[in-house]
């Protein structure tokens, strides 16, 4: 249920997603090989709630704690969930190809959309969803360094991370349109943030944390991607979806495998003709469906 055509702002918003999102992959990868990813996922859990308390403080009367459950959907669907898959992947798969799977998400979002949601699509979308496909299976497929060779079931969690992101973004779409993005995601996490610390206990992620001998170094990892990734990002990508719509919102991963592999490049990730390729399919179905 859009509100209106995206503005040059609504493109700047998703342009900047795609960066913050695509660094994303790799600071997980790097996190991943000094804690697990149960431990990171806590850790970065324990610390988005830690910067959201104060969020919640400041917009406590503009929350609307009667949506209790649409809320606990944000914060499992929206951040813990994924978050724990995608550092699982992130062992087994390079964070180019993670970006790249993640651009499934519209996919997920217009099916569950349409089938529960009541979404109305139209045939720009269906044929933007298409190409994005198209240019996301070029670069899976076709791509020699995407390692998806033994990798499925990993590959796999990435997928099914998409579809919890899908659940979230349909949510917000549907019943928390009018709330204050910032406000969404704090109260979220107010609901669930004493689970998070009970699990990074759980997990031993604190001994970790002051044991390894990278633990700090992993910490500031996980740091930029609660700062980032979940706090700074999620704000963003809940105003982009009260803006505009659940489609051009989840959009954004359409951006994310161009984003992740020019920064997998940094991390001796190679880009080819193929990427180039990939990429450009994969904008030209961005370009039509929000149309």
């Amino acid at each position: 249920m859009p509100n209106r055509p995206p503005s040059a702002l609504d493109w700047f918003v998703l342009l900047l997603l795609a960066v913050i999102w695509g660094a994303s992959f790799l600071f997980i990868k790097w996190s991943v090989a000094i804690f697990s990813p149960i431990q990171m996922a806590m850790w970065r859990m324990v610390f988005a709630t830690a910067i959201y308390m104060p969020v919640a403080a400041a917009f406590w009367s503009k929350i609307d704690w009667k949506r209790w459950k649409a809320l606990l959907v944000v914060a499992f669907c929206g951040s813990a969930i994924p978050n724990f898959l995608f550092a699982v992947a992130g062992q087994h798969v390079n964070s180019s190809l993670a970006g790249i799977l993640n651009s499934l998400t519209p996919l997920f979002t217009l099916i569950l959309g349409v089938s529960f949601f009541g979404m109305l699509f139209t045939r720009n979308k269906i044929i933007g969803i298409a190409l994005g496909m198209t240019g996301t299976i070029v670069l899976v497929f076709f791509n020699s360094k995407s390692a998806v060779e033994g990798n499925f079931y990993y590959a796999g969690l990435c997928v099914l991370a998409t579809v919890a992101y899908a659940i979230n973004a349909n949510t917000v779409n549907t019943w928390l349109r009018d709330q204050h993005p910032a406000a969404i995601a704090s109260a979220a996490f107010v609901l669930t943030g004493w689970m998070f610390i009970f699990g990074l206990w759980y997990s031993e992620g604190w001994q970790v944390a002051w044991q390894h001998k990278d633990g700090t170094k992993g910490l500031s990892y996980i740091f930029y991607l609660a700062a980032l990734g979940t706090v700074g990002g999620s704000i963003l990508y809940f105003w982009l979806l009260q803006r505009t719509s659940a489609i051009f919102a989840t959009s954004v991963t359409y951006l994310l495998p161009v984003s992740a592999i020019v920064l997998g490049a940094f991390d001796e990730e190679k880009i080819g003709w193929i990427d180039l390729c990939g990429t450009a399919v994969i904008l030209a179905g961005l370009y039509i469906a929000r149309k």
